[in-house]
């Protein structure tokens, strides 16, 4: 059975640079990620959201600051 291998979406507040963009596939395929489809929101406001399956890495400032009013 020939199973393919995952993508990772990958989420970006603004374009990533060129060495932004080897770490995020470097990571992504260290967790079995086939290929890596990226997207920009500037709703994020900035960092980086990379879903891979139902596994979330959120590296969001949105999700900081949700984090943070909800802890007041």
């Amino acid at each position: 059975m020939n199973e393919q291998r995952p993508a990772a979406q990958v989420v970006l507040a603004r374009n990533p640079g060129p060495d932004t963009m080897r770490k995020i596939k470097q990571f992504a395929e260290s967790r079995g990620c086939g290929r890596v489809n990226f997207e920009i929101d500037p709703g994020i406001i900035g960092g980086v959201v990379i879903y891979i399956g139902d596994t979330v890495y959120d590296g969001s400032v949105k999700s900081r600051l949700e984090h943070i009013k909800g802890s007041l």
